[in-house]
This record gives C-alpha cells, sequence and structure tokens, in this order.
C-alpha cells in the first residue's frame, strides 16, 4: 500500500464484512505528540478474544478467499517503523475499533492520500452504509456523516455522479485546509496558518 488512505480503504472493508451498521473513521493530527492518529471504529459483530490475539499474523485470517490476511499485519509493521503503534479493541456482538498511531513527521510515513476519493469509492460500493468521517488537526475540523448528507438530499441516491463528485471534492478541500501541504501531504507547519 503506498497511501494512508488504502489501509483506511482496508479497515473499512474489515467493518463491512463484520457487518457493521456504522462506520466511523478519523484522521487525527496531533502535533503536540508528533503523532498521526487513524482510527477505524465500527458497530460490527466484533472479534472474539482468541483471533483478536492473533489478528495482527498474517496466517490468521477469517477470509475464506485465500489463506492469508496482511492488511493488518502491514498496518501494525508501518505505525512500528515510524515510532507509532497499533492497538485494537473489540468485543464479539458489540464492534471493533483499530487505532493506528504514527509518527507524523517521520520520514517513514505514507502520504495520507485522498480521503475524499476513498469515502466516495466506499459510498459507491454501498450507498446505504453509514460512515461518519473525521478529519482533524490544529488547523480545523471535518465531522461528516453520511446519514445526515443522505437526509439532506432526500429522494436523491448518495451514488448519484454529481453527489459523489460533490463529496470526493468538499472532503478534498477540507482536507487540504485541515492538513495542509501537496498531493494529500501533512505538512509539520499543520498548526499554523501559513
Amino acid at each position: 500500500m503506498r497511501e494512508l488512505s488504502e489501509h483506511l480503504m482496508d479497515l473499512v472493508q474489515n467493518s463491512r464484512r463484520a457487518g457493521a451498521r456504522l462506520i466511523e473513521i478519523s484522521v487525527r493530527a496531533l502535533v503536540e505528540t508528533d503523532q498521526l492518529v487513524l482510527q477505524v471504529k465500527d458497530d460490527g459483530s466484533g472479534i472474539g478474544p482468541e483471533l483478536l490475539e492473533r489478528v495482527t499474523d498474517p496466517y490468521a485470517t477469517t477470509r475464506t478467499t485465500r489463506p492469508v490476511g496482511l492488511g493488518l499485519p502491514l498496518l501494525k509493521e508501518l505505525c512500528e517503523l515510524t515510532g507509532g503503534s497499533l492497538s485494537i479493541r473489540s468485543l464479539p456482538q458489540e464492534g471493533t475499533t483499530v487505532e493506528a498511531a504514527l509518527g507524523l513527521n517521520h520520514i517513514d510515513r505514507l502520504p495520507l492520500g485522498d480521503i475524499g476519493s476513498t469515502l466516495s469509492l466506499l459510498v459507491l460500493a454501498d450507498p446505504d452504509q453509514d460512515y461518519r468521517l473525521v478529519l482533524d488537526s490544529p488547523r480545523g475540523r471535518l465531522d461528516l456523516a453520511t446519514a445526515d448528507i443522505r437526509s439532506q438530499l432526500q429522494d436523491v441516491p448518495l451514488r448519484e455522479p454529481s453527489v459523489l463528485d460533490w463529496l470526493t471534492g468538499y472532503v478534498y478541500e477540507q482536507q487540504e485546509i485541515i492538513f495542509g501541504g501537496v498531493l494529500h501531504e501533512i505538512t509539520s507547519r499543520t498548526g499554523s496558518h501559513s
């Protein structure tokens, strides 16, 4: 994976497979502790204690299509490579929270990527799925829920091309304002408005 948005996509796919109704995605730049924290929280079926102990092992997977699952092991390795950590909390029938803390200014941290396009692809795949996206830094905050958008649009479906174009563009603009930088990168100047 070349961007963190691809890791977020992978985590969200795990949540969807677990039957989540609401999937919350947050990206927070914590300048004071030099951390970038990605979190995906869901209300899906959760992970039992036995699998939870082994979930970052590439050979521990619930998939039936192939015998390996590399998403969480790769994310854990990336977190540790940048001086961060990966934590997973889960209770059966209550949901799962995956939190990846990475070094904000570490040279090995991947670029964030295009969160707007990622969210639009997720909506296109299942427009009835509820998502909440939070982007947060000292420069600003976005808190966007697809349920609110759906309510405002009434009879217009979320997968309507003009709605997806708006969603992609709006999140892209907010990402630039909140995190700064070019090529969807988070700059070390996240705390200033220059």
